[in-house]
């Protein structure tokens, strides 16, 4: 093109042909700068129908707003409601409302068929009743017959609900003779989930974190804990699970539950201290002689209060020091002595970390390890020589880490690069069990990268422990079995509970073990067990309706105006520069045009005769300019505000921060969008966040509310 130019005005001065190519270089710019940056595909996610193209926007477009699954999770054969609000500014009816589904346009309803005040806005809607595991691809489309729009979609369709075999009813804490397989403490937690258990190193005592509750238990006295702590505000089903550890002794126990980081004495269930700041934690430690503690914490990248890794020294509630890094924390754990500390994130960071507690400037920082997927367990040597990280889904493997390099000491990629969520270390730093999704466990000598042993289980496994002497392993999964492994082959036994074996811990005498149920570990993974198996659904569970649950979390039903929203400034102010950006492009732009058409059409010269009177007046001293120099100008100014505009708005685009995403049932996504962001188009409302429960089918993600959605990140 720039030849052409050059080409079709040969007798033109340099300085014209300059200027010239610089005014088509700089629309040309300008165009792609508001056109391509809305035109972004994200990957496909394998989904029906692939990446949609998306619908050209008009004035006269309706609005689609709170597109979402009720409830985001639970069992086959309940009932599942899809439902959206239609407005439209005039108060005009759709001319159709329909809803991707797996492929299909699907016509829907309202769900009020009295309803027809549009400009309010009328909630519509699809009951499902699934009755086979695996992925629901869903958006929503509506037309006034003038423009259309589209929710929960961006590039692609939404996916949802998360589906689990179970209705997760039966949850238990368990404790089993290691010897003889029997259980010698077994303690409903009903609906709620275990997302942490942990016992002293004799087997005494056990610790347990649920979703609403921290309990304490002497095993000698299994009939009810020594002690319970109850959290009013916790919501079940997170699948930012918190935490639970013990010391060795059993003195003290650190446990992370809703918002906050708790320190208990086993004497009293009231905490020594409570520390609110941290927000929502993957996982908590405490060092062997109970002198330190540590949290892995979520949250949003720009929050330099989230994705922390926090160390306390003694009993004070005051932090020693935190550590701050692009992506949640997944993992945490420290030496016998507290001296040293291990953790690993999440996306967009992906990194393994080895700290002093002296510093919290990293020891060991890696480079990443995956290319989009987390890096979930991060387990230490009792002395802090060596620490072992376990990776997910598209690099699935398992590391070997020493305190005095970046580069692993040996590594080992899984079988079909199946994620490692289940991974732990013996305090020597000898042995290593690990388990992946796709159901193999192995145990590993610090040695060599080849393991000492091996099992394939018909699960996806997500909890193990291996034995202080690295004799056996214990790992748990989603066939609803804990299954205890010896290295030397010996006899393997299973004990069976009623859901999903997620947590796992070996006392340090290897005596006992502990387990518990639940589907925190599962919530952002694809479990391979059953995706075929239809459900006959005889009976259809009914869920709580969803006004009950709407109530439970106040401020989240839009369409009766309890739902908050963003306006004013706060809603624009992520607009303004870019627009402020583009207002000082196109002014630019439009008076170098200006003045290079004074400059060289003739039909103009009595602008020009003027212009030249005004410049021989001696006290405007700003034409003293050369023609030159004003076009250096022009053109200097033009670029930069072309440059801040096109950097606005890819610093504002939906999801720019994520580098990996997962779908609901785990399959990582590589997409540079929000992609759990229910919604899209041009009518989104922001989530509300704080619950602790992720909840994409009321648009949290783990880009605009990380404290409620990180697993997986």
């Amino acid at each position: 093109m720039v030849w052409y130019i050059l080409k079709m005005v040969p007798k033109v001065d340099l300085m014209k042909r300059w200027s010239l190519i610089t005014v088509f270089g700089l629309v040309a710019a300008l165009i792609f700068s508001f056109y391509g940056f809305s035109s972004v595909f994200a990957e496909d996610k394998n989904v029906p129908g692939g990446v949609i193209p998306k619908l050209p926007q008009t004035v006269n477009d309706p609005e689609l707003t709170n597109g979402r699954v009720y409830p985001p999770w639970g069992p086959v054969c309940q009932r599942y409601s899809y439902s959206v609000i239609y407005r439209d500014k005039e108060g005009r009816p759709p001319e159709y409302m329909k809803m991707y589904f797996n492929g299909k346009m699907i016509d829907i309803e309202k769900q009020n068929p009295q309803e027809r005040d549009y400009k309010k806005g009328v909630r519509y809607e699809y009951k499902y009743v699934p009755n086979k595991l695996g992925s629901n691809f869903y958006y929503f489309e509506a037309s006034n017959g003038l423009g259309k729009a589209r929710e929960s979609i961006i590039d692609s369709p939404d996916n949802g609900p998360v589906l689990f075999e179970s209705a997760f009813e039966r949850n238990e804490v368990a404790v089993i003779d290691a010897s003889t397989g029997q259980k010698i403490l077994s303690f409903s937690t009903g609906k709620e989930w275990v997302g942490g258990i942990a016992l002293s190193d004799d087997g005494k005592y056990l610790a347990a974190k649920t979703s609403q509750h921290v309990y304490l238990f002497d095993t000698a006295q299994p009939q009810k804990p020594i002690w319970q702590f109850t959290c009013e505000d916790c919501r079940i089903g997170d699948d930012v699970k918190g935490g639970v550890d013990i010391s060795g002794d059993g003195a003290k126990i650190v446990a992370a539950i809703g918002q906050s980081i708790l320190l208990f004495d086993k004497s009293n269930q009231n905490p020594l201290w409570r520390y609110t700041q941290a927000g929502n934690a993957y996982n908590v430690a405490i060092s062997r002689d109970g002198n330190y503690l540590a949290a892995a914490t979520a949250g949003e990248e720009s929050n330099l209060n989230a994705n922390l890794i926090i160390l306390w020294g003694g009993t004070k509630k005051e932090p020693l020091w935190q550590y701050h890094a692009s992506g949640n924390f997944h993992d945490v754990s420290l030496s016998d002595d507290g001296s040293f500390i291990a953790g690993s994130t999440g996306c967009p960071d992906r990194r393994a970390y080895l700290f002093s507690k002296d510093s919290n400037q990293p020891v060991i920082k890696t480079d990443p390890l995956t290319r989009d997927s987390p890096v979930h367990r991060a387990k230490i040597s009792a002395d802090g020589a060596f620490f072992a990280v376990g990776s997910e889904a598209d690099r699935g493997a398992v590391f070997l880490f020493g305190k005095n390099s970046t580069s692993p000491v040996w590594k080992f990629s899984t079988k079909g690069n199946s994620s490692v969520r289940a991974l732990n270390f013996t305090p020597d730093g000898k042995h290593i069990g690990a388990a992946t999704f796709g159901g193999d466990a192995y145990i590993f000598s610090q040695a060599s990268d080849q393991p000492l042993a091996g099992w394939k289980i018909n699960a996806s496994l997500g909890g193990i422990d291996i034995a202080d002497d690295g004799s056996f392993i214990a790992a748990g999964g989603t066939d609803n079995q804990l299954h205890i492994l010896k290295k030397d082959k010996s006899g393997d036994r299973e004990i069976p509970f009623d859901e999903f074996v997620e947590e796992i811990d070996i006392s340090g005498n290897g005596k006992y073990v502990a387990a518990g149920t639940g589907g925190s570990v599962y919530f952002f993974e694809t479990i391979k067990q059953n995706l075929d198996k239809v459900y006959p659904c005889t009976e259809v569970i009914e869920p709580p309706s969803e006004a009950e649950f709407m109530k439970q979390n106040e401020g989240r039903d839009e369409l009766n105006g309890t739902r908050e929203k963003s306006s004013g400034f706060f809603a624009a102010k992520n607009k303004w520069p870019g627009m402020l950006f583009g207002f000082g492009v196109l002014g630019s732009l439009v008076t170098l045009i200006l003045y290079l058409a004074i400059k060289y059409i003739n039909f103009l010269q009595p602008i020009k005769d003027r212009l030249r009177q005004i410049n021989q007046n001696q006290s405007i001293k700003i034409f003293h300019l050369t023609h030159k120099k004003i076009i250096l100008f022009l053109s200097a100014f033009t670029l930069l505000f072309l440059m801040l505009t096109i950097m606005s708005a890819f610093f504002n685009r939906p999801g720019l921060q994520s580098t990996k995403t997962e779908d609901l049932t785990g399959e990582p996504e590589k997409r540079i969008k929000n992609e759990e962001q229910s919604g899209n188009g041009g009518g989104q409302v922001q989530p509300v966040c704080g619950n602790n429960m992720c909840e994409p089918d009321f648009g949290e993600t783990k880009e605009n509310c990380a404290k409620d959605c990180s697993a997986g990140d």
